[in-house]
């Protein structure tokens, strides 16, 4: 009786899921949330097994090819229904080793985004023939065109020596850190939204608290390890575009220190407001202030060799 009742509810929430997507398909102007499906497949990774959550997305596919179409099918299943479980699974494993770390779901979930993103766009130019890609380049290129028109119509001189191909060129050069930045978003909403489903189903999970994150492992090292690896390309004399590597290499190491240097401001600054200790206050504001970014992301670097928290190892009592 009870196994019977936990799979109505299951199939409850894959029907909200489904019917969200349908939603959203029909009424465009409601995608905005579309953020929502992969926090409701994360629930349903939480609570069933492996075979019902591999089902769930089974289901959704077909009823969606059915009422929409392949396309869109497809990527509401890769991009939004497989990350999502697959957080739910991370999520799943943090609950049962009592654990309030947060950063495993969402380092999980931030992999699992990019990686569905390009399958989608590898799956949809194999079987409908589609390059995604090269079609939203083509859009971008108008609409920079338009837009650089526009700005010689009426201020010539602001963009003497700029075109669309300098753009295009250097937007390219930074997908793989939009990919991974768009990944970390999408990561960091799913977790968050999928707990606070999670609490309202009256499921035993404690808030997520993100002056807890850590990078796991060792980032510093893993970071200086990549390095080394693409100079060792570049010494061989291989082909691969080993600058653009190192640079979006950089940016995204850079990009998760600043979110873990986020992190320990916001722990310290809540912490020496409740100890009345304005001078490190004004202090620790004044140096970030000068600093800027570049200050957070020193942070979040030296707090994952020294971890100034202490957060790696505590387990919820």
């Amino acid at each position: 009786m009870k196994n019977k009742k936990g799979l109505s509810r299951e199939l409850l929430i894959v029907v909200a899921a489904m019917a969200l997507a349908l939603i959203t398909a029909y009424i465009p102007q409601l995608s905005i949330f579309n953020i929502m499906i992969p926090a409701i497949y994360a629930v349903i990774g939480t609570i069933t097994d492996n075979r019902y959550s591999i089902l769930s997305i089974i289901i959704t596919f077909f009823v969606l090819v059915i009422f929409v179409d392949v396309s869109y099918a497809l990527s509401i299943c890769i991009i939004n229904a497989a990350p999502g479980i697959i957080v739910g699974k991370a999520t799943r494993v943090c609950i049962e080793r009592e654990s309030r770390n947060i950063s495993e779901p969402i380092y999980v979930g931030i992999i699992a985004f990019v990686i569905s993103t390009v399958l989608y766009f590898l799956i949809t130019q194999l079987i409908l023939k589609v390059n995604l890609l090269d079609e939203f380049m083509k859009i971008l290129e108008g609409s920079i065109n338009t837009q650089i028109s526009s700005i010689k119509e009426y201020q010539p001189q602001l963009i003497e020596d700029l075109n669309s191909k300098d753009l295009l060129i250097y937007f390219n050069n930074m997908l793989p850190m939009m990919l991974f930045l768009q990944g970390a978003i999408s990561a960091f909403i799913t977790y968050y939204l999928s707990i606070f489903f999670l609490k309202k189903m009256k499921w035993n999970v404690e808030s997520p608290k993100f002056t807890g994150f850590y990078l796991p492992g060792n980032a510093v090292m893993t970071s200086f390890v990549l390095y080394l690896l693409v100079l060792f390309i570049k010494f061989v004399g291989s082909k691969l575009y080993t600058d653009l590597i190192m640079m979006n290499l950089q940016l995204v190491f850079s990009l998760m220190f600043i979110i873990q240097g986020i992190a320990v401001c916001i722990y310290y600054f809540r912490r020496w407001i409740k100890e009345g200790k304005v001078t490190n206050i004004l202090f620790s504001g004044i140096t970030l202030g000068l600093f800027g970014v570049m200050g957070v992301s020193f942070v979040g670097m030296i707090d994952s060799i020294i971890d100034f928290r202490k957060v790696r190892s505590y387990k919820s009592t």
